[in-house]
């Protein structure tokens, strides 16, 4: 029923405002909190290629950036929120609309590019989630967890500093909707105008890299299939590119 109210939704919008989701292409959303919303401006483009060449998803190549009052929300499945800092706290309307959103099919990936441990944006994440869904409470995700095998079969995690060994979630309804990655993802993807990497990933190097770049994939792919793929074999074809080191 949940899932049906937000297509029903998506359906609505998509009718009334235009193009907010286009076609069965994936479009790369990212939300829009307060003035650090945006550390890696081109990030999106160096991930959505790394989908294109691995999988068979399409993808729109430009992002799309919303506010939680944006009409296109609930045209978007998928929305990534990255800070270093604390955003403004939500008000009372912020926080309702947050939580329809999850509520009725919507995913939401929150990266913490601070590199810190307990740093403001973590507190502000943790705060958020629980007003949001005060039902439903924000932790690590079993290993066992369909995230782990949607598309690669992840044994450890990545980033560009390791500040956790795991990732978390809030479910709801049986499904995570929110994940919640500490370890800078979204940094380990950041190349100069030469394509060479701009920060070193520590204390794992290109190895640490690699698993940054998997659980992103993975991730993405979890948004669109959800617990899809729990039961799902890899083919040998992905198993040979693991093997070979390959992305």
């Amino acid at each position: 029923m949940k899932r049906l109210t937000f297509l029903l939704m998506s359906v609505f919008l998509l009718s009334a405002q235009g193009h907010a989701q286009i076609g069965d292409k994936f479009v790369w959303s990212q939300l829009r909190i307060g003035e650090e919303w945006d550390p890696y401006p081109g990030v999106h483009s160096e991930i959505l290629k790394f989908v294109v060449d691995t999988t068979s998803v399409l993808v729109i190549p430009e992002r799309r950036v919303l506010t939680i009052s944006d009409a296109k929300l609930f045209g978007s499945p998928f929305l990534l929120l990255a800070g270093k800092g604390a955003p403004p706290a939500l008000d009372a309307a912020a926080v309702g609309r947050l939580r329809d959103y999850l509520t009725s099919g919507g995913f939401l990936w929150i990266e913490d590019t601070s590199g810190m441990a307990n740093g403001p944006f973590d507190a502000w994440v943790r705060n958020t989630l629980a007003t949001v869904l005060p039902d439903s409470d924000l932790k690590p995700l079993p290993k066992d967890h369909v995230l782990y095998k949607t598309f690669f079969l992840m044994r450890r995690i990545g980033g560009r500093v390791m500040v956790s060994g795991s990732v978390e979630g809030v479910d709801w309804a049986g499904k995570t909707v929110v994940v919640y990655s500490r370890n800078d993802l979204l940094g380990a993807w950041v190349r100069d105008p030469l394509g060479n990497p701009v920060f070193a990933c520590v204390p794992g190097g290109e190895a640490q890299r690699l698993e940054a770049k998997k659980l992103s994939l993975n991730i993405v792919m979890y948004a669109l299939t959800g617990s899809y793929k729990a039961d799902a074999v890899h083919t040998p074809f992905i198993l040979q590119k693991m093997r070979s080191g390959a992305p």
